[in-house]
């Protein structure tokens, strides 16, 4: 993959988290921008729980999969037809 390519996924804003999956079949997950640093040739990512680096070489990445963006709970109930009442008072009444 190029690296321009993960680099625009980076400063996308708003931010998406994304997986990187290398040719191999290894995945690395990036939560933030501040998890990865991009190279002409490396890209390094930060594993969240261990903090540890690791080095991958771009032209061993396969694929970038972003993660589907979760509705919120209001506008998941407007979708399902449910109705949000927004003042109490004027609902019993």
């Amino acid at each position: 993959m190029h690296p321009s390519t993960i680099r625009e996924a980076v400063l996308r804003r708003p931010f998406q988290p994304f997986t990187l999956r290398m040719n191999d079949g290894r995945e690395f997950f990036v939560p933030h921008p501040e998890y990865v640093a991009v190279s002409k040739r490396v890209v390094m990512v930060i594993d969240s729980k261990t903090q540890a680096g690791v080095h991958l070489e771009a032209v061993l990445i396969a694929s970038m999969h972003f993660l589907q963006s979760t509705p919120t709970s209001s506008s998941a109930s407007r979708k399902s037809g449910a109705r949000t009442t927004r003042n109490p008072a004027r609902a019993e009444s």
